[in-house]
């Protein structure tokens, strides 16, 4: 037999990778009846390349919280942004800072998370964040709680992997014109053909068109993406993807800050109108330009060893200026301040991963996986974030005062470099087991606000886990996991900024009985992020703070028939912060009780069509802001949303829905700001498919 030839850079990777400790970990699970005895079942591998899937499993039986949300289930909810399509699952609470139509907002278990794409991370700092457009998604992979060992530096609150269309073996043909709700208009085509007559090349085209008005007035945006993919396979173990991305945006951002007072807070005037434009509709831009390309390449070095590379090049250019409010004279004048972000962003990053799979004996077979990966990021440009604008009546505005605009340069340069060893295993016909380990070290400097700052720091993070699996279906599990993230800056005192650094110890119980055509998983979660910053009478934010969240989450998701489906998601938080004074407070804008409900019904309709209704109930808890307006609750909110979908036939289909459908108006919470939530939405959508 002939022996495989490895590159410099795999023999690198597995010198690298020999001095590190290797520990067990979960995969795909089966019944003990049918793997027989204490013989183990073999464990799934990721074929994805991109997929957090390969050092977190992302199977049902894995030791952790994750779930996968398809590019099926985002269309089914008429979600138009990834924080929309998040809406529907425990744990997550999606626009806190009400609807908007510049950026992504939601939290994880309490906390900020990060969005990566492709398993590469998007690094925002600042107004420079990259939108991702969620027309070009085929899955988002959703790990909750602290998860250093994806990429490294990531928020506490977890990763959402966006894993992006790519070419796949068949010819096939997607058009979807969309129209709907304040000016909605929208066209997209996703095409996949084979190049060649072997099959052995084959391409993707996606492209979007879209344009809508938002709920405050004189705000819009248009977008524009296109993706071009291809992928060769050069042998049946070896196979390069090439991916590119181009994205554009256009229009009048929304500005959401509001005061209290005229929002929870009854004025003799009434409330504010929840469509006022507390900006300056002249003098509001926004102008972004994303471009992204790289490869995906995967080599088979033995039947039971691959070694991939996944590099990619993203560039963010952004022109972006809106005036705001930031509080009032608790009258009719609303203060307001702008922002100014001028430059762009280059990052360069690049992993080498190897994965096998190892057959210990009979019972025992492990999946390990060692890699090492570097990032390095530009930022460079103008920026200002708080700069004073003319007061505006809210209750009845006129706009055009002119003011003086500045900015000072925003240069930021950080570099990181991650080696990385992790293994998921299967012990016997009942125990699954991961554990991962992983290095960074992370530097950056900056010249920001006319100040020079920056850090060199070192990390190390684990993650742990394991999971017995019954007989019955039913599947008890523990994990700790770790994640960290590092800040450029200093205190009053000149010292620099530690990282922030987060860590979860996570138990639960995944069920899959018999009887339930489907899943239900019952997750306590313990999370504590420490260094976070706060406020002292210097006026410099120091590192005293730390938060916490202790919870629980219950996901459900079945056939009740083979023609109704349900899903009910339901969060519990107990969620606290450390502010000034020595005070410890409840975490404002984290509710503690969230719920939602999701049914669809399939009706047979004449000549082979099929009609499916779904519902569709999100409730949130009522918060409090103990901090700046304590005594103030900002009350609960119930949200319905409807879906109906006619498949005339194999290839035509014709879907409305609509969200919020009551068009209920309400504050989705306050952080010395307040928030209103997004209106009432209708949209059609007119599909066709081929393949």
């Amino acid at each position: 037999m002939q022996t495989p030839t490895r590159s410099p850079i795999a023999w690198a990777i597995l010198a690298a990778a020999g001095s590190m400790a290797l520990a067990p970990a979960p995969g795909h699970a089966q019944n003990a009846d049918e793997t027989g005895g204490g013989a183990v079942s073999e464990l799934d591998t990721v074929t994805v390349t991109g997929s957090v899937g390969d050092l977190q499993s992302l199977d049902f039986y894995a030791p952790n919280s994750s779930a996968v949300i398809s590019a099926k289930d985002i269309e089914t909810q008429g979600a138009r942004k990834l924080d929309e399509a998040l809406q529907y699952q425990a744990g997550i609470l999606s626009e806190p800072f009400g609807a908007d139509n510049k950026v992504e907002w939601f939290k994880i278990r309490g906390f900020d998370a990060s969005i990566s794409l492709d398993g590469t991370p998007t690094t925002p700092n600042g107004f420079f964040v990259w939108k991702p457009e969620i027309f070009g998604v085929e899955s988002a992979e959703i790990l909750k709680g602290p998860s250093a060992l994806e990429f490294g530096a990531s928020g506490t609150g977890g990763v959402v992997n966006l894993v992006t269309k790519r070419p796949h073996k068949e010819e096939s043909l997607l058009m979807n014109l969309e129209a709907g709700h304040r000016k909605r208009l929208g066209l997209g085509i996703d095409y996949n053909g084979i190049a060649n007559e072997a099959g052995n090349v084959y391409y993707r085209i996606v492209a979007q068109a879209r344009r809508a008005d938002s709920m405050q007035r004189e705000t819009d945006m248009k977008s524009y993406y296109l993706a071009p993919s291809v992928t060769m396979d050069f042998t049946d173990r070896t196979s390069l993807t090439l991916l590119a991305s181009i994205q554009h945006e256009d229009g009048h951002p929304t500005n959401g800050f509001l005061p209290a007072y005229g929002t929870i807070i009854d004025t003799p005037y009434g409330q504010i109108d929840r469509r006022l434009n507390a900006g300056e509709p002249g003098f509001d831009h926004l102008k972004r330009t994303q471009i992204s390309a790289g490869w995906l390449l995967s080599h088979k070095l033995t039947p039971d060893w691959t070694f991939t590379q996944n590099y990619k090049y993203s560039h963010l250019d952004i022109d972006q200026q809106n005036v705001f409010a930031y509080g009032s004279d608790n009258n009719r004048e609303l203060w307001r301040g702008y922002s100014l972000t001028d430059g762009s962003t280059s990052n360069h990053y690049i992993d080498h991963r190897l994965k096998g799979r190892v057959r210990v004996s009979d019972s025992v077979e492990i999946l390990p996986v060692f890699g090492i990966d570097y990032l390095k990021s530009r930022t460079s440009g103008r920026n200002n974030g708080f700069g004073g604008a003319p007061n505006l009546d809210m209750f009845d505005p006129v706009y055009g005062k002119p003011f003086a605009v500045t900015a000072d340069p925003y240069d930021l340069n950080s570099q990181q470099l991650g080696l990385y060893a992790s293994a998921q295993a299967r012990v016997g016909s009942h125990w699954n087991f991961n554990a991962g380990i992983r290095h960074d070290q992370a530097s950056s400097d900056s010249m920001i606000a006319g100040a020079s700052s920056g850090y060199n720091v070192g990390h190390n993070s684990v993650n742990v886990g394991a999971m017995y699996i019954s007989d019955y279906g039913i599947a008890p599990y523990i994990s700790y996991s770790e994640s960290f993230r590092p800040i450029p800056g200093a205190d009053s005192s000149g010292s620099a900024y530690l990282p922030y650094e987060g860590r979860q110890v996570e138990a639960g119980l995944k069920l899959e009985p018999d009887w339930l055509n489907g899943t239900i998983t019952l997750a306590y979660f313990d999370i504590e992020e420490k260094n976070a910053l706060v406020s002292d009478a210097s006026n410099i934010q120091s590192q005293s703070g730390k938060r916490t969240n202790k919870g629980v989450e219950l996901q459900g998701d079945f056939r009740l028939t083979p023609r109704t489906g349900l899903k009910v998601a339901y969060t519990y938080n107990h969620s606290r912060q450390d502010i000034d004074g020595g005070l410890t407070i409840r975490t404002p804008l984290i509710p503690r009780n969230q719920a939602s409900l999701w049914v669809d019904h399939r009706f047979d309709m004449p000549r082979g069509g099929a009609l499916t209704v779904a519902a569709g109930a999100r409730y949130n808890g009522s918060t409090e802001d103990q901090r700046y307006y304590r005594g103030e609750t900002i009350s609960s909110y119930t949200l319905l949303d409807f879906m109906a979908r006619y498949q005339v036939d194999r290839n035509w289909a014709l879907q409305l829905n609509a969200r919020n459908l009551t068009d209920k108006t309400y504050v989705s919470g306050c952080d010395f700001y307040c928030y209103y939530g997004g209106e009432r939405t209708i949209d059609m959508q007119f599909q066709y498919q081929w393949r």
